[in-house]
């Protein structure tokens, strides 16, 4: 029998290439697309909205400025304060009112509030126990003063400078009292008078006692605030025999954490406050007029004084 030979017809061949092309075609196009999966398709017509990386967050840095609670006239006079140390410094601050000066310092401390205005009754405590930075000093009208402490004897007595002390009877007011103890025990300290030098120290609990004990001829120094004291040298009842230097009532502090150059730049900030100061409605206002720069050791005597006594608050 003969045999038909299949790939002799040139048309039978044409088919048989056809259909392996195909099939070739198609085992190519099958293993592409199971390749293709997973990989991620862009589309070049979409585009990042540029608004999106404008938008604030919450690591904008912020700094609490922290003052006692007042008056709601004191409250706004203290908001058009922060206002201003926001715009003019470039950094963000916020008001913090609290209802006392400890929780001022805890605060501090603890790193919830960065900045406040302390009076130094209130200063030396944070100091100690936090470690709380003075940056700048509230300026006081003259006629008011700062924080002093006066060493007044009687018009009659022989005793001419600070130093003619030693031996003497010196009376002072309260243990815990800043104008009227630390300051006069701190001055003592700077002069190189030690308490043993004295022939007696005696706490009369308050300036009016201190002054009385003078008067009556118990004591022959007293050392009193210089406020107190002010009437009866006028009056000539008694005679200043020596003071102490004059501490701010009231400093702008900082604490352990918070970064140098905004310390710097909140500084240079309050000094140029006069310059905007009736324009910002602040006059007659609780809010400072004026602050200068802190006196390098300027409380150093002070608050190693206070921790030498163990004080754990101080009355004005």
């Amino acid at each position: 029998m003969k045999k038909t030979n299949t790939f002799g017809n040139p048309f039978n061949a044409l088919k048989r290439g056809l259909q392996c092309f195909a099939l070739l075609l198609m085992l190519t196009l099958t293993t592409a697309c199971e390749n293709q999966e997973g990989i991620q398709q862009v589309s070049y017509d979409e585009r990042i909205d540029l608004s999106l990386l404008h938008q604030s967050t919450e690591l904008e840095p912020s700094y609490s400025f922290a003052m006692l609670q007042g008056t709601e006239e004191d409250t706004k006079s203290q908001q058009t304060f922060i206002r201003y140390l926001s715009r003019a410094s470039g950094y963000s601050f916020e008001l913090v009112n609290l209802a006392n000066s400890a929780q001022i310092a805890q605060q501090l401390g603890n790193d919830e509030v960065q900045f406040a205005l302390l009076g130094i009754e209130s200063l030396l405590p944070a100091i100690a126990e936090y470690g709380i930075g003075p940056i700048a000093e509230a300026v006081v009208p003259q006629h008011e003063g700062g924080v002093q402490a006066h060493f007044i004897v009687l018009p009659s007595s022989p005793l001419s400078k600070l130093i003619d002390i030693k031996g003497k009877v010196l009376a002072l007011g309260s243990k815990s009292s800043l104008s009227s103890a630390l300051i006069p025990l701190a001055t003592l300290a700077d002069s190189d008078i030690p308490l043993h030098a004295l022939g007696q120290l005696s706490y009369t609990g308050s300036n009016k006692q201190c002054v009385s004990a003078l008067l009556s001829g118990i004591a022959d120094v007293c050392g009193v605030s210089a406020a107190f004291a002010k009437p009866y040298i006028d009056s000539h009842q008694v005679r200043l025999l020596g003071s102490s230097v004059s501490y701010p009532i009231n400093t702008v502090v900082t604490n352990l954490y918070t970064e140098e150059e905004v310390q710097k730049k909140l500084f240079e900030t309050l000094q140029k406050l006069p310059q905007v100061y009736k324009q910002l409605s602040l006059s007659g206002s609780t809010i400072p007029g004026e602050f200068l720069a802190i006196k390098k050791g300027q409380f150093s005597m002070l608050s190693e004084a206070f921790s030498r006594l163990k004080i754990s608050e101080l009355e004005p």
